[in-house]
């Protein structure tokens, strides 16, 4: 387990947390067993049981931050795993708000009972729960969290979303030779979502899930769209669309992918699928099968911002990876640090060695896509060439910027 960072030891009667002290770590029983008692308001004590190996003992005061609520003393000589505060507050950031904000709930509910059992039923202050869950709920945003999940469902049943297209060249060429869906929400009151809002709580709750079939079909209607209008050109482009976590997770990811290409006559091979690098991480065993079944239909498989996750490459040859897309960051920073420009240039060599392209993300001038076609680097895209653009532009775009 990540967040159990030191191994403690405690003697028989040692006393291991005490009653209203400042609790900065909980315990992971390893071995041995504790006594749990509370002292009451009048001087009682209260035994409230045992714990044994494989318990948690401590949690309530890293969760809200409040002082011990029991003392726990050793029976036996026990071996604690400790918890760290900051550790666990690290997790907590990164959970999805409403999952904690559940947890401090249950957990300050679980305290008022507490409460009242130890002063032998006279009830604390009214209203005093109720005033910590509401500081628990602003302080977490879950308001604003559950009404952006409710209005992205009806998002996506009502229309609000739309797809841009960010044009990818050929640097050889200068012509476009595919583009990535991005996805946008209209709403009807607040105007135009940033994606930087409204992705991450759609891979929170899930609904991220629903959102790419929608992209999925919509980028197929889209593609039969410029072939109708650019015979000469269309059926030549693909179009990139970005995958989440959830989406992998999804046990018939797979079988909708597969069904959307086939009701939209869509070629497998004119779609790319990006994904970052920690979804590879996390899901090792079933990715790769999945993975491999696109592959076996044609889908090519890109991975978004390389060069910014992991420090290990082994994935690289586990995986069925087509492309790779180097971070914008690093195309900024190219024409002025040198370690960015021997860092593209390592990414540059190693896709020309694993037989992969590689596609330049964000870049803005005319000096950096110099660079880049000098490096004989694949294909580029980023505000020097188009910014994303509704589907009628793009055609637009399309039409007068062949070098053919």
């Amino acid at each position: 387990m990540e967040t159990l960072d030191a191994e403690k030891r405690f003697t028989t009667g040692q006393v291991i947390m005490a009653q209203g002290e400042e609790g900065d770590c909980a315990y992971f029983i390893q071995d041995g067993r504790v006594a749990i008692h509370v002292t009451t308001a009048n001087g009682e004590r209260l035994d409230m049981g045992t714990r044994g190996e494989g318990s948690l003992i401590g949690e309530m005061a890293i969760v809200d931050n409040q002082p011990r609520s029991a003392t726990i003393v050793a029976m036996e000589d026990c071996t604690l795993l400790r918890i760290s505060k900051d550790d666990f507050a690290r997790g907590v950031q990164a959970a999805n708000p409403i999952v904690t904000l559940i947890s401090q709930v249950i957990l300050a509910r679980y305290r008022d009972v507490l409460s009242r059992s130890e002063t032998l039923g006279e009830y604390g202050p009214v209203g005093l729960l109720e005033e910590q869950e509401r500081e628990y709920a602003m302080q977490s945003r879950i308001g604003d969290a559950i009404r952006m999940a409710n209005e992205f469902k009806q998002a996506i049943a009502a229309g609000q979303l739309f797809l841009e297209y960010q044009p990818m060249l050929d640097l050889k060429s200068g012509n476009v030779v595919g583009m990535e869906a991005l996805m946008r929400w209209q709403h009807p009151d607040r105007g135009r979502i940033s994606p930087a809002e409204f992705i991450p709580m759609a891979e929170d709750s899930g609904l991220i899930v629903e959102a790419t079939r929608w992209a999925m079909r919509e980028a197929c209607s889209a593609l039969a769209r410029v072939d109708a209008a650019l015979p000469g050109i269309g059926p030549e482009l693909f179009v990139s669309i970005n995958i989440s976590a959830p989406d992998f997770e999804d046990e018939h990811f797979f079988e909708r992918f597969h069904e959307i290409l086939q009701q939209m006559q869509t070629d497998p091979k004119r779609i790319h699928l990006e994904i970052i690098e920690r979804v590879l991480i996390r899901q090792l065993s079933d990715v790769r099968l999945l993975l491999d079944r696109f592959r076996e239909i044609g889908t090519s498989i890109a991975i978004d911002d390389f060069g910014t996750g992991y420090s290990s490459l082994s994935y690289l040859h586990r995986y069925p990876i087509d492309i790779l897309k180097v971070d914008q960051s690093f195309i900024r920073d190219m024409t002025d640090d040198e370690t960015s420009m021997r860092l593209v240039r390592s990414i540059l060599t190693l896709g020309e060695n694993m037989g992969m392209k590689i596609v330049a993300e964000g870049v803005e001038t005319a000096a950096q896509a110099e660079i880049l076609r000098d490096l004989d680097c694949d294909l580029a895209q980023g505000f020097h060439f188009a910014r994303p653009m509704g589907e009628t532009a793009l055609i637009e775009y399309l039409k007068i910027g062949r070098n053919d």
